[in-house]
Protein backbone atom coordinates (compact mmCIF):
# COMPACT_ATOMS: atom_id res chain seq x y z
CA UNK A 1 0.00 0.00 0.00
CA UNK A 2 1.64 3.40 -1.07
CA UNK A 3 2.25 5.93 1.53
CA UNK A 4 -0.08 7.97 -0.55
CA UNK A 5 -3.09 6.03 0.20
CA UNK A 6 -2.43 5.71 3.63
CA UNK A 7 -2.10 9.72 3.98
CA UNK A 8 -5.93 9.79 2.25
CA UNK A 9 -7.29 7.60 4.74
CA UNK A 10 -6.47 9.81 7.86
CA UNK A 11 -8.73 12.89 6.81
CA UNK A 12 -11.62 10.99 5.02
CA UNK A 13 -12.25 9.26 8.59
CA UNK A 14 -12.10 12.16 10.08
CA UNK A 15 -14.73 13.24 7.51
CA UNK A 16 -17.09 10.59 8.33
CA UNK A 17 -16.74 10.31 12.14
CA UNK A 18 -17.72 13.32 12.95
CA UNK A 19 -21.58 12.95 11.21
CA UNK A 20 -21.32 9.96 13.38
CA UNK A 21 -20.48 11.45 16.20
CA UNK A 22 -23.81 13.67 16.19
CA UNK A 23 -25.81 11.14 15.34
CA UNK A 24 -24.42 8.79 18.31
CA UNK A 25 -24.69 11.90 20.65
CA UNK A 26 -28.27 12.44 19.85
CA UNK A 27 -29.23 8.72 20.48
CA UNK A 28 -27.59 8.24 23.12
CA UNK A 29 -28.56 11.74 25.46
CA UNK A 30 -31.61 10.69 24.70
CA UNK A 31 -31.48 7.62 26.68
CA UNK A 32 -29.67 9.70 29.42
CA UNK A 33 -32.98 11.51 29.68
CA UNK A 34 -35.25 8.36 29.15
CA UNK A 35 -32.81 7.21 32.22
CA UNK A 36 -32.94 9.99 34.28
CA UNK A 37 -36.41 10.56 34.38
CA UNK A 38 -36.90 7.18 35.28
CA UNK A 39 -34.41 7.53 38.01
CA UNK A 40 -36.71 10.72 39.32
CA UNK A 41 -39.68 8.80 39.25
CA UNK A 42 -38.37 6.02 41.14
CA UNK A 43 -37.41 8.59 43.95
CA UNK A 44 -33.47 8.12 43.48
CA UNK A 45 -32.89 10.94 42.21
CA UNK A 46 -34.94 14.73 42.52
CA UNK A 47 -37.67 15.86 39.99
CA UNK A 48 -35.45 17.95 37.26
CA UNK A 49 -37.71 19.69 34.00
CA UNK A 50 -36.11 20.50 30.40
CA UNK A 51 -34.68 23.59 31.07
CA UNK A 52 -32.52 22.83 33.80
CA UNK A 53 -30.25 21.13 31.15
CA UNK A 54 -29.31 24.16 30.00
CA UNK A 55 -27.58 25.14 32.82
CA UNK A 56 -25.68 22.57 36.11
CA UNK A 57 -28.96 23.41 37.64
CA UNK A 58 -29.10 19.34 38.80
CA UNK A 59 -25.90 17.75 38.70
CA UNK A 60 -26.92 14.47 38.87
CA UNK A 61 -29.00 14.56 35.75
CA UNK A 62 -26.04 16.21 33.98
CA UNK A 63 -23.42 13.74 35.49
CA UNK A 64 -25.76 10.70 33.96
CA UNK A 65 -26.49 12.24 30.70
CA UNK A 66 -22.59 13.11 30.73
CA UNK A 67 -21.47 9.15 31.56
CA UNK A 68 -23.99 7.70 29.18
CA UNK A 69 -23.17 9.97 26.41
CA UNK A 70 -19.55 8.77 27.00
CA UNK A 71 -20.26 5.09 26.89
CA UNK A 72 -21.90 5.73 23.43
CA UNK A 73 -18.99 8.06 21.77
CA UNK A 74 -16.54 4.97 23.58
CA UNK A 75 -18.96 2.49 21.33
CA UNK A 76 -18.90 4.91 18.51
CA UNK A 77 -15.11 4.94 18.59
CA UNK A 78 -14.60 1.16 19.21
CA UNK A 79 -16.40 0.61 16.01
CA UNK A 80 -14.14 2.95 13.87
CA UNK A 81 -11.31 1.75 15.46
CA UNK A 82 -11.44 -1.90 15.03
CA UNK A 83 -13.46 -1.90 11.76
CA UNK A 84 -12.05 1.00 9.74
CA UNK A 85 -8.63 2.01 11.15
CA UNK A 86 -8.60 -2.00 12.06
CA UNK A 87 -6.59 -0.83 15.17
CA UNK A 88 -6.69 -1.75 18.51
CA UNK A 89 -8.56 0.69 20.64
CA UNK A 90 -6.12 1.75 23.15
CA UNK A 91 -3.71 3.05 20.05
CA UNK A 92 -5.86 6.28 20.78
CA UNK A 93 -3.33 7.12 23.38
CA UNK A 94 -4.69 5.65 26.55
CA UNK A 95 -1.42 3.79 27.85
CA UNK A 96 -0.76 5.13 31.60
CA UNK A 97 2.74 4.26 31.92
CA UNK A 98 4.83 6.59 32.95
CA UNK A 99 2.20 9.42 32.94
CA UNK A 100 2.28 10.59 36.69
CA UNK A 101 4.21 13.62 35.61
CA UNK A 102 2.22 14.60 32.77
CA UNK A 103 -1.16 14.54 34.76
CA UNK A 104 0.53 16.49 37.47
CA UNK A 105 1.47 19.19 34.90
CA UNK A 106 -2.26 19.38 33.17
CA UNK A 107 -3.84 19.74 36.84
CA UNK A 108 -1.34 21.95 37.97
CA UNK A 109 -1.83 24.50 35.07
CA UNK A 110 -5.34 24.43 35.26
CA UNK A 111 -4.80 25.64 39.12
CA UNK A 112 -2.27 27.68 37.99
CA UNK A 113 -4.02 29.95 35.08
CA UNK A 114 -7.59 30.08 36.82
CA UNK A 115 -5.72 31.20 40.61
CA UNK A 116 -3.91 33.55 38.67
CA UNK A 117 -6.70 35.07 36.56
CA UNK A 118 -8.93 35.26 39.76
CA UNK A 119 -6.43 37.41 41.56
CA UNK A 120 -5.42 39.60 38.47
CA UNK A 121 -9.31 40.34 37.54
CA UNK A 122 -10.51 41.51 41.45
CA UNK A 123 -7.06 43.57 41.58
CA UNK A 124 -7.61 45.39 38.49
CA UNK A 125 -10.95 46.38 40.07
CA UNK A 126 -13.07 43.83 37.30
CA UNK A 127 -14.37 41.36 39.94
CA UNK A 128 -15.87 41.92 43.75
CA UNK A 129 -15.51 38.99 46.21
CA UNK A 130 -19.01 38.09 47.73
CA UNK A 131 -18.50 34.92 49.47
CA UNK A 132 -17.40 31.39 50.21
CA UNK A 133 -19.76 28.78 49.62
CA UNK A 134 -18.32 25.49 50.89
CA UNK A 135 -20.38 22.47 49.36
CA UNK A 136 -18.69 19.46 49.36
CA UNK A 137 -21.88 17.14 47.64
CA UNK A 138 -21.61 19.88 44.71
CA UNK A 139 -17.67 20.07 44.35
CA UNK A 140 -17.63 16.06 44.17
CA UNK A 141 -20.44 16.02 41.55
CA UNK A 142 -18.67 18.70 39.43
CA UNK A 143 -15.39 16.93 39.87
CA UNK A 144 -16.44 13.67 38.57
CA UNK A 145 -18.70 15.57 36.00
CA UNK A 146 -15.79 16.85 34.61
CA UNK A 147 -13.50 13.94 34.68
CA UNK A 148 -16.63 12.94 32.19
CA UNK A 149 -16.38 15.50 29.88
CA UNK A 150 -12.68 15.80 29.45
CA UNK A 151 -12.12 12.18 28.93
CA UNK A 152 -15.08 12.07 26.37
CA UNK A 153 -13.84 15.53 24.24
CA UNK A 154 -10.23 14.29 24.51
CA UNK A 155 -10.64 10.98 23.48
CA UNK A 156 -12.88 12.34 20.48
CA UNK A 157 -10.80 15.04 19.26
CA UNK A 158 -7.15 14.28 20.37
CA UNK A 159 -7.38 10.53 20.45
CA UNK A 160 -9.38 10.14 17.15
CA UNK A 161 -9.89 13.27 15.37
CA UNK A 162 -6.05 14.37 15.92
CA UNK A 163 -4.50 11.30 15.47
CA UNK A 164 -6.00 10.88 12.39
CA UNK A 165 -5.35 13.99 10.86
CA UNK A 166 -1.73 13.27 11.38
CA UNK A 167 -1.57 10.72 9.04
CA UNK A 168 -2.96 13.03 6.76
CA UNK A 169 -1.24 16.29 7.15
CA UNK A 170 1.87 17.91 8.76
CA UNK A 171 1.08 18.26 12.95
CA UNK A 172 0.51 22.14 12.47
CA UNK A 173 -2.08 21.68 9.73
CA UNK A 174 -3.55 18.73 11.69
CA UNK A 175 -3.68 20.86 15.58
CA UNK A 176 -5.15 23.59 13.72
CA UNK A 177 -7.99 22.01 12.18
CA UNK A 178 -8.60 19.72 14.89
CA UNK A 179 -8.28 22.58 17.42
CA UNK A 180 -10.84 24.40 15.09
CA UNK A 181 -13.73 21.36 15.58
CA UNK A 182 -12.93 21.79 19.06
CA UNK A 183 -14.24 25.29 19.31
CA UNK A 184 -17.24 24.40 16.98
CA UNK A 185 -18.05 21.87 19.19
CA UNK A 186 -18.80 24.90 21.79
CA UNK A 187 -20.23 26.82 18.96
CA UNK A 188 -24.28 26.16 21.07
CA UNK A 189 -22.99 27.42 24.43
CA UNK A 190 -24.81 29.68 26.38
CA UNK A 191 -23.32 33.35 25.76
CA UNK A 192 -20.52 32.44 23.39
CA UNK A 193 -19.38 34.93 21.23
CA UNK A 194 -16.24 35.00 18.87
CA UNK A 195 -14.00 35.84 21.73
CA UNK A 196 -14.99 32.54 23.55
CA UNK A 197 -14.64 30.35 20.42
CA UNK A 198 -11.30 32.08 19.79
CA UNK A 199 -9.76 31.31 23.11
CA UNK A 200 -11.49 27.69 22.71
CA UNK A 201 -9.82 27.18 19.48
CA UNK A 202 -6.54 28.21 21.23
CA UNK A 203 -7.31 26.05 24.16
CA UNK A 204 -7.61 23.40 21.82
CA UNK A 205 -3.88 24.12 20.28
CA UNK A 206 -2.66 24.18 24.60
CA UNK A 207 -4.49 20.98 24.80
CA UNK A 208 -3.30 19.08 21.61
CA UNK A 209 0.49 19.89 21.62
CA UNK A 210 1.53 17.19 24.13
CA UNK A 211 -0.33 14.96 21.68
CA UNK A 212 1.73 15.98 18.55
CA UNK A 213 4.79 15.01 20.45
CA UNK A 214 3.40 11.48 22.51
CA UNK A 215 0.63 10.47 21.19
CA UNK A 216 -0.69 9.92 24.93
CA UNK A 217 -3.92 11.37 26.54
CA UNK A 218 -3.11 11.80 29.52
CA UNK A 219 -1.67 15.19 30.08
CA UNK A 220 -4.94 16.42 27.57
CA UNK A 221 -7.20 14.94 30.30
CA UNK A 222 -5.87 16.10 33.28
CA UNK A 223 -5.48 20.00 31.64
CA UNK A 224 -8.82 19.67 30.93
CA UNK A 225 -10.23 18.40 33.73
CA UNK A 226 -8.50 21.25 35.85
CA UNK A 227 -9.22 23.99 33.43
CA UNK A 228 -12.80 22.89 33.80
CA UNK A 229 -12.77 22.45 37.61
CA UNK A 230 -10.56 25.29 39.03
CA UNK A 231 -13.02 27.41 36.73
CA UNK A 232 -15.30 26.33 39.37
CA UNK A 233 -13.74 26.89 42.24
CA UNK A 234 -12.73 30.28 41.55
CA UNK A 235 -16.00 30.92 40.61
CA UNK A 236 -16.03 31.78 36.79
CA UNK A 237 -18.68 30.05 34.49
CA UNK A 238 -17.56 27.22 32.55
CA UNK A 239 -18.34 27.87 28.77
CA UNK A 240 -20.79 29.80 29.43
CA UNK A 241 -22.73 28.06 31.99
CA UNK A 242 -23.55 29.06 35.54
CA UNK A 243 -23.10 26.54 38.19
CA UNK A 244 -22.22 26.00 41.79
CA UNK A 245 -18.75 27.91 42.66
CA UNK A 246 -16.64 27.54 45.74
CA UNK A 247 -15.73 31.36 45.52
CA UNK A 248 -18.81 33.90 44.28
CA UNK A 249 -17.84 37.07 43.45
CA UNK A 250 -19.82 40.14 41.21
CA UNK A 251 -18.73 41.02 37.99
CA UNK A 252 -18.78 44.74 38.03
CA UNK A 253 -19.09 45.20 34.19
CA UNK A 254 -19.27 42.40 31.95
CA UNK A 255 -16.56 42.54 29.05
CA UNK A 256 -14.19 41.32 27.18
CA UNK A 257 -11.20 41.63 30.23
CA UNK A 258 -13.89 39.59 32.18
CA UNK A 259 -15.26 37.30 30.13
CA UNK A 260 -18.49 38.74 30.91
CA UNK A 261 -20.96 35.60 31.00
CA UNK A 262 -19.42 33.14 29.26
CA UNK A 263 -16.49 33.34 31.65
CA UNK A 264 -12.91 33.16 32.16
CA UNK A 265 -12.83 31.53 28.57
CA UNK A 266 -14.22 34.30 27.05
CA UNK A 267 -11.40 37.15 27.93
CA UNK A 268 -8.56 38.48 26.53
CA UNK A 269 -6.41 37.67 29.87
CA UNK A 270 -6.92 34.47 29.30
CA UNK A 271 -6.20 33.98 25.75
CA UNK A 272 -3.01 35.51 26.71
CA UNK A 273 -2.84 33.06 29.69
CA UNK A 274 -3.31 30.30 27.20
CA UNK A 275 -0.59 32.07 24.67
CA UNK A 276 2.39 31.43 27.05
CA UNK A 277 1.41 28.50 28.34
CA UNK A 278 1.50 26.57 24.73
CA UNK A 279 4.97 28.32 24.52
CA UNK A 280 5.70 26.18 27.71
CA UNK A 281 4.21 23.38 26.25
CA UNK A 282 5.87 23.25 22.55
CA UNK A 283 9.38 23.74 24.24
CA UNK A 284 8.49 21.14 27.50
CA UNK A 285 7.21 18.51 24.96
CA UNK A 286 10.20 18.90 22.39
CA UNK A 287 12.22 18.15 24.69
CA UNK A 288 10.25 14.86 25.82
CA UNK A 289 10.72 14.38 21.75
CA UNK A 290 14.14 14.35 21.73
CA UNK A 291 14.46 12.55 24.76
CA UNK A 292 12.19 9.74 23.41
CA UNK A 293 12.84 9.36 19.28
CA UNK A 294 10.25 7.89 17.76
Amino acid sequence: MSSTKISNKGWFRVFIVIPAFFIFTIVFQVLALGISFFLSGAGLIEEFTLDQLDSFDNLPVMTIIQYVDMVGIFLLLWIFMKFIDKEPFMNMGFSIKGKRNDIILGMTLGLFMMALGYIVLESLGEIQFSRINYDLSSIIWLFVLFIGVSVLEETFVRGYVLKNLLKSFNPIVSLVVSSALFSLLHFFNPNVNYLALVELFIGGIALGISYIYTRNLWFPFAFHLSWNFFQVIFGFNVSGMDTYSLIEFEILEPNNLNGGDFGFEGSYLSIIFTLIIIYFLNNYYKKFKIKNPE
